[in-house]
Parts: structure tokens; sequence; C-alpha cells
């Protein structure tokens, strides 16, 4: 593939993963996905298959990008762990507040969750990341003596999670950045030791 092609296969999967992420599963037809990328019919089933796998590329795409940039903060060990937590969530939350259409792996969970096993892996494996790179640094977050010792890494972990999904569906139906960030303040102040404030 030429490094031209595979810029225009870049794109055309980017343009895929925002117009599902945009209309979800059902409401997005092969015509649709022509219109976005510009790629005719052929082209798309030569290079990415039916609208199957046309959605596994977009869910592929959404993936990396969010590991990329979460996991890389999270890691982060010469920042502040509960800091860290907190920039991921209000970024987050700007993104989402702006789309309106919430978060995308939670609208696959919503949509598809169940209904097909590699579509089901893939979101377990994508969440299973989330949470233990959650764990992660919660665990350096007691260790400097900023978690609420009433709460375990794994507790604390769950809760982020659970904030996650819920601030999705909130983005969803059209809560405002400042209503999230409510929400996620909540979640931060049970996490956080009132000790180390």
């Amino acid at each position: 593939m030429s490094p031209r092609s595979q810029t225009q296969v870049e794109q055309a999967s980017n343009e895929i993963k925002e117009l599902f992420w945009r209309r979800g599963y059902d409401d997005t037809s092969i015509e649709d996905v022509v219109q976005a990328t510009g790629l005719n019919r052929y082209s798309l089933y030569n290079e990415f298959g039916g609208k199957r796998e046309l959605f596994l590329t977009a869910l592929d795409v959404y993936c990396h990008e969010r590991k990329s940039v979460f996991l890389s903060s999270l890691n982060d060990s010469d920042k502040p762990p509960m800091e860290a937590i907190r920039n991921m969530f209000e970024f987050s939350i700007s993104e989402i507040a702006e789309r309106g259409n919430g978060c995308l792996m939670c609208n696959v969970a919503r949509e598809r969750g169940g209904q097909d096993p590699v579509i089901s892996e893939r979101l377990q494996s994508y969440l299973e990341q989330i949470k233990y790179t959650h764990i992660d640094a919660l665990e350096r977050a007691r260790d400097r003596g900023e978690l609420n010792p009433v709460v375990t890494p794994e507790q604390g972990a769950a809760l982020l999670l659970a904030v996650k999904f819920g601030l999705g569906v909130h983005a969803k139906n059209g809560a405002s950045r400042e209503a999230m960030l409510d929400v996620f303040d909540t979640a931060m102040a049970l996490l956080t030791n009132v000790r180390a404030q």
C-alpha cells in the first residue's frame, strides 16, 4: 500500500468512526459511509469489509485514540494520580458535552452489548485496560495518602467506570458540562482523603 493510500485509509477510518459515533450502528447505512468517506462501495468492501467490519474499524480507531490519551496520562508517575484522573475526566466531559452524542463505547454497550461476541470482546478489553489503569493510579494515590482510606483502589476504579458510563448517558440526553462536572466532583469527593486536602 502506497503512503498516499495509507493516509487515505486512515482518513476514511476516522470518518467511519465519527459517523458511527454520531449515528450509532443501527442508524448508519453503507450509503452513509460512502457519503462520509467519499469511497465507493467496492473500495469500502475491498478495504474494510461489510458494515460490521466497518463498525469494528470505528471501535479500533476510537480505542487506540483514547488509550493513547488516557493511559499515558494515568500512567504518568510524575503527575499526582488524583490530578491525572481529574484531567482525564475533565477532557472526556468537555468532549462529550461539546459533541452531544455521548461516549462511543457507552453507546456501543447500550446498543450492541451482548448481541455480537466480537464487539462485546472489544468493549470488555477496552474497559479492562481502563479499569486496571485506574486501579494503578488509585494505588499510587493510596500510597501518597490521597485516597479515602475506606475505599480500595479496586472499588474506586469501579466507581469511576460507573461514573464514566453514567456521564455518557447524561451527555446523550443533553446534560451540560457543568452538570456532568458536578457528578464527577461528587465521585472525587468520595474518593479523596480529606486529610490530604
